[in-house]
């Protein structure tokens, strides 16, 4: 008996964020959701995690890379290093400081532009991911599969103490 593999089709970004939650390990080993919908300065990010390390992840799910999206992300982003107590609060089990800021992972429907990966580069995040996510069914059984697309990492600024 052959495999049978076809598309399946996510219509709703709260279908995609319950499938992300559950599925979240295929992303990164260790990765874990701890918040979900999360209002941080006047951006909604709609999955807070925190990886292997203790890192706080910041993941905006969208169908398509789009500015808007990027634009909620580096609100939250800088939400965050602004208001450190308050995240530490928060999320007390995740390790953040202004040495240690929080990562951002995008996971998307569709491969990224070129130009929204440029942009992306610009930001001040430490780390940055970027993850098209398929929606399969194999065999009568759906799954989700996710490719890295883009990763950037920086080495953080040595003058930087731990806040």
């Amino acid at each position: 008996m052959s495999a049978t593999c076809q598309k399946l089709e996510v219509k709703d970004i709260g279908d995609l964020e319950k499938l992300v939650a559950e599925n979240i390990e295929g992303i990164e080993s260790g990765l874990q959701v701890i918040d979900s919908r999360v209002l941080l300065g006047h951006a909604v990010i709609d999955l807070i995690g925190l990886d292997a390390k203790g890192a706080l992840v910041l993941i905006a799910l969208d169908f398509t890379a789009s500015e808007g999206l990027l634009l909620r992300v580096m609100d939250a982003h800088s939400w965050c290093l602004e208001y450190l107590d308050t995240v530490r609060r928060l999320y007390p089990m995740a390790q953040v400081s202004l040495s240690q800021p929080p990562r951002a992972l995008f996971i998307l429907g569709q491969r990224p532009t070129d130009a929204f990966v440029r942009r992306i580069k610009q930001l001040s995040v430490l780390e940055v991911d970027c993850v098209k996510f398929c929606y399969l069914d194999v065999n009568g059984a759906s799954a989700l599969y996710f490719d890295l697309v883009e990763r950037l990492q920086r080495a953080p600024d040595p003058k930087l103490e731990a806040s």
